[in-house]
């Protein structure tokens, strides 16, 4: 659990920038993502929203059985285009 902290880490303005464009012209991406439990996941989703929460930015997407979630985008190891 060494990677993993509370304590949100923003991500560069960049990424985010892509996160948004994503958003906006209904992309599906390929996300790989550290869960809680220090699992890292990968698949294939719609990112739907970023949103900040008490000082944590979050992504939400649906995933391919359109099952909505979400990931703190500090715990977002990788993501691309489909």
């Amino acid at each position: 659990n060494d990677w993993m902290s509370d304590e949100y880490k923003p991500i560069s303005c960049a990424l985010y920038s892509q996160f948004e464009l994503w958003i906006m012209h209904g992309d599906q991406i390929r996300l790989a993502w550290h869960t809680d439990d220090n699992v890292t996941r990968m698949e294939r989703v719609a990112p739907i929203d970023v949103r900040a929460e008490s000082g944590v930015e979050y992504l939400y997407f649906h995933d391919a059985n359109t099952k909505p979630g979400r990931v703190r985008l500090d715990y977002i190891v990788e993501a691309s285009a489909c």
